[in-house]
């Protein structure tokens, strides 16, 4: 520790004052020493004035301390020289002798403990200025800085002065953190290589490994040690470590490390998942012993000492199970020998795949390959395999069967349109013969007339598609010769059926139209107006019947008929039928397409008798009416409305209850039908909604 009487670096007169003070003060005690001796010798007291020198020695031995072993002796040789004139009168001579010999003792030792201390003061004062580690004194009640060496007053960018005399606060980034750390080793007064962080001048903070120790006096030493590079170089390599862990872990592929002594040295994410064990359950296992088969356990074995001892026969690339968790697993890669510095091979880097998967479909892909050519061969159909030119490269044996040609004959050797059986037979997309492979990439049915080998014609359903990855098509062929000719007699057939059903519908209308015209003819013999309703009635609903047969004969369809054009020329008869004072206009909304003729025919029936009830009853005394027909189709059932803006029903309106002809023909059509009635009544207006469920067909 620098002496703070004697700074380094201080002006020179400073020095020479500081000595001259002490040399002063050392003549100075020595003359006191002599005029006291010299004042006891002339009272007679020899005894103790003689240890009045050691004041000087002291002080020339702690101060000069090469030099007190001389003064000493120069002291003690004074004192004799001092008391030697009166030997003859003391009765202790002796003594004089004595005490001389204790001054000069005295002054020896304490020049050597000096001179030791000396020396050690100089090697402290040498690590305290020369130290590569920063160092302070603190007061361990105020934690003032008592003292500072450049080394750290550089490191915080302060000059020695500037920390001295302040709180440590100054410097130490968290003061918190400081009282928490000087309150724990307040007991113990020590602690070792604790990081902290502290501020520099100009704002910075760096990071400091610190170790407290106790000091002299009430004072700590606290060494500390810039980490800061350090501290960032750990950062990057933990960045890098990571980097590269993370270079590894998303790794599509196994990466482990196998040392020499077969044991793991490395793996990635990769690996432990496919082996169904936690990266540190895999560190240090042997490879072979808990991975590798038994049956492959040897060979494995000898293959990787010979890639260790450095063999260049070995291939790189292996494949072989492995024993996992959860069963045995297939993996292949390759491998990649790491060498030391010394150029051995000491680990060797297996690179890998779970392939698995891979040759469980090669296998299955083997097995549906057979599969397949078992079924080419054996099915039902005539079975072909055409080229994007149009050759057949492979045909099976239905295929011989249908044409009369071998296999031998067709195969690479001739091409579809040597089997048309008319030029242009095939459609343009059926089998291309040159550009893209259909342009839709779907299956193609067709049919289409080929020959066989004799020339004659064969009536087949193609049903053509490509095979994906490949310029090739698959071809079925089903021969349909003999259901093509049953279908045309069956359509033969069935053209006859239909002009004969016409020719009913057609003679049952006018069968209807008769009678019709017969009741027309009686009731102009008939004057009772009640009866002529009657037959009114009756003609009408001859007629609703007549309509409907009427439409089957001129429809297309024989089974079912147009319901809006149907009841639209149903309700115009019945309104024709009636000569009325009011103009009655008719609305529809009927969005059914087709209707069957066991729905159509109660329906008409139903609308004539609500219509004509409507007519008699509704509008009596208006110039104006409006009868509006609808007809959906909604939850597999029909909802057929009729309704007026005529007078309406009475609340009381029973449709059960009524005895008319009319309303009970209009109850059993709808249980006929399965249906049900809702009527509104007490209002303006009759409203007749029927539900008929939609019949199977």
């Amino acid at each position: 520790m620098q002496d703070k009487r004697e700074q380094p670096g201080a002006p020179p007169y400073s020095r020479r004052k500081t000595f001259d003070i002490w040399f002063a003060l050392i003549i100075l005690f020595s003359l006191i020493s002599i005029a006291i001796i010299y004042y006891g010798i002339s009272i007679g007291t020899t005894n103790l004035t003689s240890y009045l020198f050691l004041i000087p020695i002291i002080f020339v031995a702690n101060r000069y301390p090469e030099r007190g072993i001389a003064f000493s002796f120069i002291v003690g040789l004074l004192l004799v020289a001092i008391y030697y004139p009166l030997v003859p009168t003391l009765e202790d001579a002796y003594l004089i002798f004595v005490n001389s010999v204790v001054l000069v003792g005295t002054g020896t030792v304490t020049s050597l403990l000096s001179r030791e201390l000396s020396k050690e003061k100089g090697r402290y004062e040498s690590i305290f200025t020369t130290s590569q580690a920063g160092i302070l004194l603190v007061d361990k009640k105020t934690l003032e800085i008592k003292e500072v060496n450049d080394r750290f007053a550089r490191m915080v960018s302060f000059s020695p002065a500037g920390l001295e005399g302040h709180s440590l606060s100054l410097i130490w980034e968290d003061f918190t953190e400081m009282e928490r750390f000087f309150s724990v080793i307040s007991d113990i007064q020590t602690a070792s290589d604790v990081e902290t962080r502290f501020k520099t001048r100009n704002g910075k903070t760096r990071d400091f490994l610190i170790s407290v120790g106790a000091g002299y006096g009430s004072t700590f030493v606290l060494t500390a040690t810039d980490i800061t590079d350090r501290k960032i170089a750990e950062k990057e390599r933990e960045q890098e470590r990571i980097r590269a862990r993370t270079y590894l872990n998303t790794a599509g592929v196994m990466l482990f490390v196998v040392r020499s002594d077969h044991l793991i040295g490395l793996v990635n994410h990769k690996c432990s998942e496919v082996l169904g064990f936690r990266e540190e359950e895999l560190m240090g296992r042997n490879w072979f012993e808990n991975f590798v088969p038994r049956e492959y356990r040897d060979m494995q074995r000898r293959k990787f000492n010979a890639i260790i001892s450095g063999s260049s026969s070995i291939g790189d690339e292996f494949e072989h199970p492995v024993m996992t968790p959860k069963g045995e697993r297939i993996i292949a890669g390759h491998f990649t020998p790491l060498r030391e510095g010394s150029g051995l091979i000491a680990s060797v880097l297996f690179s890998a795949e779970d392939v698995t998967e891979a040759r469980q479909m090669q296998h299955e892909l083997i097995l549906s390959e057979e599969n397949y050519r078992t079924l080419f061969e054996a099915g039902s159909a005539a079975t072909a395999i055409l080229e994007h030119d149009g050759t057949l490269s492979l045909v099976n044996s239905r295929f011989e069967r249908m044409t009369g040609y071998s296999k031998y004959e067709v195969q690479g050797r001739m091409k579809w349109n040597d089997f048309l059986y008319e030029e242009g037979e095939t459609p343009d997309y059926a089998v291309p013969l040159g550009g893209e492979p259909f342009g839709i990439g779907v299956p193609i049915e067709y049919e289409m007339r080929i020959k066989n080998r004799k020339g004659e014609p064969r009536d087949i359903v193609v049903t053509t598609s490509p095979i994906p990855q490949t310029s090739r098509y698959v071809t079925s062929i089903l021969d349909i010769t003999h259901r093509k000719q049953s279908e045309d007699e069956l359509r033969a057939s069935l053209k006859e059926k239909e002009v004969l059903l016409k020719e009913v519908h057609h003679r049952v209308k006018n069968n209807m139209q008769v009678i019709s015209s017969l009741v027309s003819l009686q009731s102009d013999k008939i004057t009772d107006i009640d009866m002529l309703e009657r037959l009114r009635e009756t003609e009408n609903r001859v007629k609703s019947m007549a309509l409907v047969h009427e439409s089957l004969y001129q429809s297309e369809n024989l089974a079912e008929i147009d319901p809006a054009k149907y009841l639209k020329i149903l309700a115009e008869e019945v309104i024709s039928s009636y000569a009325l004072q009011t103009e009655v206009e008719l609305e529809f909304d009927i969005d059914v397409e087709l209707l069957d003729i066991e729905t159509a025919l109660p329906c008409g029936l139903i609308i004539n008798e609500l219509v004509s009830n409507s007519l008699k009853h509704g509008f009596k005394g208006r110039e104006h009416g409006t009868i509006s027909i609808a007809m959906h189709e909604m939850d597999r059932e029909y909802l057929l409305t009729v309704k007026d803006d005529g007078v309406g029903l009475p609340p009381d309106f029973d449709v059960t209850a009524l005895d008319s002809l009319g309303i009970r023909l209009i109850n059993v059509l709808t249980r006929q039908m399965r249906g049900t009635i809702a009527i509104e009544t007490g209002g303006p207006g009759g409203s007749f909604t029927f539900h008929i469920p939609v019949p199977r067909r």
